[in-house]
């Protein structure tokens, strides 16, 4: 079980992780996910990023995979409204969005996409493409 202040530092590490993508030169037709945290800066992503939605059996198996991983995750108990499969920085990334962001959806967590066993399973189900101008 993660201690309270390991938790933290994750959190600030994700922030820290959102933030420093969050290139000030960014194309105009680059997404931009608003936080769910007030203050905190968006999440960009490039257009041409690899990215899926998870259908909705998918959207709960990673929750409850992301609830036994992080404890402290689980005290919400509600399910986002949508996880994306996300490639971005390299790396393969789950990210979160709920209901209720300025434009519609927020994000309120990445999750690293190595840490669950069924990522190269869905990667080649879903087979996340770049997203489209009307995405």
């Amino acid at each position: 079980m993660h201690s309270h202040p390991a938790w933290a530092a994750a959190l600030a590490g994700l922030a820290w992780m959102a933030a420093a993508q969050a290139q000030p030169g960014a194309d105009p037709g680059d997404l931009e996910l608003s936080s769910c945290v007030s203050g905190s800066p968006p999440l960009r992503v490039a257009r041409n990023a690899e990215r899926a939605t998870l259908d909705a059996t998918d959207r709960q198996q990673f929750q409850r995979a992301a609830q036994a991983r992080y404890p402290l995750y689980q005290r919400g108990g509600l399910m986002p409204t949508q996880v994306l499969l996300l490639h971005r920085g390299g790396q393969w990334q789950y990210v979160t969005l709920w209901a209720g962001g300025p434009s519609g959806l927020c994000f309120s967590a990445v999750f690293a996409a190595e840490h669950f066993d069924f990522t190269q399973r869905w990667i080649a189900r879903y087979r996340p493409r770049a997203g489209v101008p009307d995405d």
